[in-house]
């Protein structure tokens, strides 16, 4: 088997292990070589690649799969990051994937028992990649409104927002009107707010004729 960088052969090493339950390190790491044995001593098992000069890849030359050891429920391998890649593509099936989900799907597929911060950070993790860092989302909010207010002149935008103690402002909520380019002609207004997990909602919207201090 070949591989076209050392990296790739220490993930798909790190995926392995992890699939199989056991811990291993690497007692070998170089530029041409790179070895890795079962971490319990008495255990014979063991993979090595070496560099192919020839084709500028890396292939194994050994592999004695044969584990002596006990299967393990836990290994340090599965961190964060590795978590996280595994998750993000639940996320983005599955937007509401929640933590007990997660708990389940990983002692399913790899036997793992994770600790609930561990999958709560990890989680936290997929859905950044998938949806973006929230602050990130929350700065954009001042350059949403003076984009309606360019598109839509006349349209109303207003941000609320709560002074924090240490002088920083928290989003609170955003109200938004703009001319309907309809016959009947109009305004809509929305009112928006967040939630407890910081999520943007929709309070409530209404169609008037004119914005004023009654609507």
């Amino acid at each position: 088997m070949k591989f076209n960088t050392k990296q790739d052969f220490r993930d798909a090493v790190r995926e392995f292990t992890i699939q199989e339950g056991r811990r291993i390190k690497f007692v070998k790491n170089d530029n041409v070589r790179c070895r890795a044995v079962c971490q319990v001593e008495e255990c014979s098992w063991v993979v090595y690649a070496s560099r192919d000069h020839e084709d500028s890849c890396w292939q194994i030359k050994t592999f004695y799969d044969d584990h002596t050891c006990p299967r393990e429920n836990s290994n340090r391998a599965a961190n964060r990051a590795w978590l996280a890649s595994k998750l993000v593509k639940k996320v983005r099936k599955y937007p509401n994937f929640k933590q007990c989900e997660a708990a389940t799907y990983f002692k399913s597929k790899c036997d793992l028992i994770l600790h609930r911060n561990s999958i709560a950070r990890a989680l936290a993790d997929a859905r950044n990649v998938v949806y973006g860092d929230e602050k990130t989302h929350y700065a954009l909010l001042r350059d949403y409104a003076e984009t309606l207010l360019k598109i839509n002149p006349g349209s109303t935008v207003r941000i609320g927002v709560t002074l924090m103690p240490d002088g920083q402002v928290m989003f609170d909520k955003i109200l938004d009107g703009a001319f309907l380019k309809t016959q009947i002609g109009g305004q809509i207004l929305s009112a928006a707010a967040q939630d407890a997990n910081h999520h943007i909602y929709v309070v409530a919207w209404a169609i008037v004729n004119i914005k004023n201090k009654e609507n």
